[in-house]
């Protein structure tokens, strides 16, 4: 008698919930930058620093996130995630000065690894066989998008009426609890086997053909770069283009929150439409430096031409270009380079993300004592770094698979004069 195929269907949604939440986390502090201040008697940048503990607390526990996801499964590392945006949510409502909020942010950075490490496994384990498994796991961010167009939507409802700043971080966490309830009670699937066996990066002299193999001191430092660089491009616009907006004085602040809405309208959308694309034909490589030039353009003609057509076109585009996918085409473009690495390759992948996400917001709330017009200058800067890493990437790539391509060519054609 077959067995019957088991239906993960509420598992992912709730699973998936918790991306919502991610995405509210991600910019809650920002968001709330004033209240935060005031409550706290800090300064920007004191702020600022707390939003980077998000990034040190991810890159503090990423490797042991990875671990306990292996070795303790996939359901207990869930419910760790959501226990540590639990203690992130109630920790930065009930913090007396920013030092105290800088130690709850590190929870968020925790929760961040540790949904990650489970999340995209269970998916996998979910639906082996399946042949668009990843799509499910890129079907993340339209969800942490979907976080990040509420939330603002929400600040700028209680800012307008004079609402308490801290019921919603209260109804976050209400929403979470709830969800943990809920994701205990449901099953996972089985744990994949684990290959323990240690990853190599390729050397450039270790094989007589080295020549003819990626290698990561080049096109693998320059995905490093553009993890780096993209994922600073999106987080210094939604972190600050509010603040910028109200010093040109194009918006109120209330209104300025909206920008980030309209971000991740165009976030939400680029997910979907970067799948079609991709799956049409076109070629990755290709993709993340007319994505990535776009952006900069996108944030050149925002400095240059200020006006709020221009801010609610640029905040649409950067999430359509900056923020849609390119960062996991990235990701899918190292993986297949580096294929026998994977699980290192990944790693490092997600640890300069994770860096990003540390040093940026510390150093732009120091940029903000002088200027926030150079914290976009900053973010212009990275950005055009960003295009020259995926111009390298596209040449480096169409010459390693090309010379494989010819390799493969020469070898039947060696295959057919021995059989002749």
């Amino acid at each position: 008698m077959e067995m019957k195929k088991k239906n993960y269907t509420p598992l992912i949604g709730s699973l998936y919930t918790n991306f919502i939440f991610q995405g509210m986390a991600a910019i809650i502090l920002s968001q709330n930058l004033h209240a935060l201040m005031d409550n706290w008697q800090a300064s920007v940048q004191q702020v600022t620093l707390v939003i980077s503990g998000i990034g040190l607390g991810r890159v503090l526990i990423l490797y042991f996130a990875g671990y306990f996801s292996d070795k303790f499964g996939r359901k207990k590392t869930v419910q760790l995630g959501i226990i540590s945006y639990l203690i992130f949510f109630i920790g930065i409502l009930i913090s007396q000065n920013y030092l105290q909020g800088l130690f709850f942010a590190l929870f968020a950075g925790f929760s961040n690894a540790f949904l990650d490490t489970s999340t995209y496994p269970t998916l996998m384990e979910a639906y082996p066989n399946e042949k668009d498994n990843s799509s499910l796991s890129v079907l993340n961010k339209a969800f942490i998008s979907l976080g990040q167009f509420i939330l603002p939507l929400l600040t700028r409802f209680m800012l307008n009426h004079g609402i308490y700043y801290g019921l919603v971080f209260i109804g976050c966490a209400l929403g979470l609890f709830l969800n943990l309830l809920y994701v205990s009670k449901l099953k996972f699937p089985e744990r994949a086997t684990i290959d323990r066996t240690e990853p190599r990066i390729i050397e450039e002299n270790e094989t007589a053909n080295s020549k003819r193999q990626p290698l990561f001191k080049v096109e693998g430092l320059a995905l490093l770069v553009f993890s780096f660089t993209c994922v600073s491009t999106f987080n210094i616009f939604i972190l600050w283009v509010p603040s910028f907006a109200e010093s040109l004085n194009l918006m109120n602040h209330s209104n300025s929150l909206v920008l980030v809405s309209a971000y991740s309208i165009g976030s939400f959308a680029s997910v979907f439409l970067t799948a079609f694309i991709v799956k049409r034909g076109a070629a990755p490589t290709l993709l993340l430096v007319w994505c990535t030039l776009i952006s900069l353009l996108l944030l050149i003609g925002m400095t240059l031409f200020p006006s709020v057509p221009m801010f609610l076109i640029g905040s649409i585009g950067i999430g359509v270009f900056a923020a849609g996918g390119i960062w996991q085409l990235g990701l899918a473009v190292l993986l297949e380079l580096f294929s026998k690495e994977k699980g290192r390759i990944t790693s490092y992948y997600s640890i300069a993300t994770s860096v990003s996400v540390m040093i940026i917001p510390y150093i732009t709330g120091q940029l903000e004592k002088i200027n926030v017009s150079m914290i976009f200058g900053l973010n212009i800067f990275l950005t055009a770094i960003g295009v020259l890493a995926a111009v390298v990437i596209r040449y480096r790539y169409k010459k390693v698979t090309s010379e494989k391509a010819s390799e493969l060519n020469e070898d039947r054609v060696n295959l057919k004069g021995v059989i002749d």
